[in-house]
């Protein structure tokens, strides 16, 4: 399994690249912003909580603060693609803040699939923002985040309804059963889970389930289960003043000492110390 890295972003991030050789990270990511990934040329794969979506010109993967992807070339050797990273209180500088919360109840991770003059319009957006890329200040900041805010409203009337996870481009070999998981251990991270519920949950014997588990994420299903739960402990850190106690009952870690210790084999420092880290950069 590739490890995990948290990569932080204090503003708007913004990058182009056309690139003719394959590509594949070396980590699994996620950060404390929004980031939307636009194909324009090639093909890619993103993996968006560990199911696969094969990317090609048109398509755009939305990936909310907090949840894990990667990405990699496979068999093509050519692609384009824009980045942009951008945290959501941001809009201020455009909206008020009850503006800005209900145009952001619409988006959560998925992959649109863009065709025709919507793409076209979605490329003049990503233009203006690189032609203004350049400038600094005040003024500039409010104007590159318009283009920002012009790209989520042309993206918000075509997110999918998020009781229905878009899974249209999913790696073939994954079988429904690994998606129910994926699904489940997503949405009860905060519960007692053990080898023997998620088997029992998706109707498989545990050898089975993990071998094909294994196969579809590159993960065992306890280091699965932990990634997701050290995400959200991260978020708790960064946003809340909540105990390591309180914040170990609401991630699914038996005690602080549990939480502590698994956070600590992976980013090889204490809650504390991040938390400490953190809030003395802010």
């Amino acid at each position: 399994m590739y490890p995990t890295l948290f990569l932080p972003y204090s503003g708007l991030f913004f990058d182009y690249i056309e690139s003719h050789k394959k590509h594949t990270m070396t980590v699994q990511q996620y950060h404390d912003t929004y980031e939307i990934y636009l194909q324009t040329k090639g093909e890619r794969y993103i993996f968006l909580e560990n199911i696969c979506h094969a990317m090609k010109p048109g398509d755009v993967c939305i990936i909310r603060p907090f949840d894990l992807h990667y990405g990699e070339s496979r068999t093509s050797d050519y692609y384009g693609r824009y980045v942009l990273n951008f945290p959501e209180e941001k809009l201020d500088l455009l909206l008020t803040q009850g503006e800005r919360q209900l145009l952001f109840q619409r988006f959560h991770s998925c992959i649109l699939h863009l065709t025709g003059e919507v793409w076209e319009r979605t490329l003049t957006i990503l233009q203006g923002l690189s032609a203004c890329w350049d400038q600094s200040g005040f003024l500039a900041e409010k104007l590159q985040y318009s283009y920002v805010f012009q790209l989520l409203m042309l993206l918000k009337d075509r997110m999918p309804e998020q009781e229905e996870p878009a899974i249209s481009g999913v790696s073939s070999d994954v079988r429904p059963e690994i998606l129910q998981a994926i699904h489940y251990l997503n949405e009860h991270y905060r519960d007692p889970i053990d080898l023997d519920t998620i088997a029992d949950t998706v109707h498989m014997s545990k050898y089975h389930f993990c071998r094909l588990f294994s196969k579809a994420t590159g993960a065992t299903f306890v280091e699965y289960l932990n990634n997701v739960r050290l995400t959200k402990v991260h978020q708790m850190l960064l946003e809340t003043a909540l105990s390591l106690s309180q914040i170990a009952e609401q991630t699914g870690f038996s005690s602080p000492g549990h939480l502590s210790r698994v956070f600590g084999s992976v980013y090889q420092m204490s809650p504390s110390k991040f938390r400490k880290q953190k809030h003395d950069i802010s």
